[in-house]
């Protein structure tokens, strides 16, 4: 599927597995950007923005999908060219004015497992381009007419507490982050809240038939039309379930165990990379099976099947 006007986009491989895709959205009165990739990418992004013939005051805002680091890298370096405010949800706001707090809570919730490295923190804050201020709390329901081009803004929590997606009503496209995680990577790519992710997936679905979406653009995907959304669902429906089969089946090969226990299974059985992320949701399945009430606590992090 090519990308077509009024997106326009920006690729960058993050690493041989992971793509990175930022797009522009040109309207009549004015354009927007989905997200701002990471810190190395400002040049292409410009060179996109420039190609197009939108001019910096063109640019009136970034909406932010989410916080996390390869999202947000290039804001202070777009607003400090174009002048325009930066919108995103308010959950994760501090991340953007302190680098520390984005690091600690993003990579080190557990920092008796990861300890403080310049290894660790060089890969969260390296591909930032300096800490910046949020102007605008943006939500679900959120609209920007951009003249010709209309985005509205959909909540979908899971891969973080909170997220958001657009769509855009001429061209029925929905632009999507990480709504759905990558499913096949050597490392987890993680989510936060496993019912959060279970019930975007089922909104995703709904979505579809709802709005009459004819196109997604996604941050790690190719394009996909609304056959291979649906494939790609179902997937990670799959892959959420295979995650928490695991954790109950390690957990019932001894009394108590603990979420480090549960992860270093989890890793040697699927053969992912030992880091963070998975760590965070191997921690989230478990307390999703404590609400459910599969799993009881019985010390801070130690877990026994009920």
């Amino acid at each position: 599927m090519v990308v077509q006007p009024p997106f326009y986009e920006t690729k960058l491989m993050i690493t041989d597995q992971i793509p990175l895709h930022v797009y522009l959205v040109k309207g009549d009165d004015y354009s927007v950007w989905i997200d701002s990739g990471i810190k190395p990418m400002f040049d292409d992004l410009m060179a996109t923005q420039a190609a197009t013939g939108v001019a910096d005051s063109d640019v009136r805002f970034i909406l932010n999908t989410h916080s996390h680091h390869d999202h947000i890298g290039c804001n202070k370096q777009i607003k400090d060219k174009t002048d325009c405010l930066i919108a995103a949800p308010a959950y994760y706001v501090h991340w953007h004015s302190s680098f520390d707090a984005h690091y600690e809570e993003f990579a080190r919730p557990f920092p008796d497992i990861f300890r403080d490295t310049p290894e660790l923190r060089a890969g969260v804050v390296d591909i930032l381009d300096g800490e910046h201020k949020v102007d605008m709390i943006i939500d679900e329901g959120a609209q920007f007419d951009l003249g010709g081009a209309v985005l509205t803004a959909y909540s979908f929590p899971g891969h973080m507490m909170a997220e958001l997606g657009w769509f855009e009503h001429s061209t029925k496209t929905l632009l999507l982050a990480d709504a759905i995680t990558g499913l096949d990577w050597e490392l987890v790519h993680g989510h936060l809240t496993v019912s959060g992710y279970r019930n975007t997936l089922n909104k995703l679905e709904n979505l579809l038939t709802e709005l009459d979406v004819q196109n997604i653009l996604m941050a790690h995907y190719v394009p996909q039309t609304p056959d291979s959304l649906r494939e790609l669902i179902a997937k990670a429906h799959d892959y959420i379930n295979c995650i928490e089969r695991t954790v109950i089946t390690v957990a019932t090969e001894q009394d108590t165990v603990t979420v480090q226990h549960l992860w270093e299974q989890f890793l040697e059985r699927h053969n992912k990379l030992r880091e963070f992320r998975s760590l965070s949701t191997v921690f989230a399945h478990c307390k999703d099976l404590v609400e459910r009430g599969v799993f009881e606590v019985v010390e801070p992090n130690t877990y026994k099947l009920i």
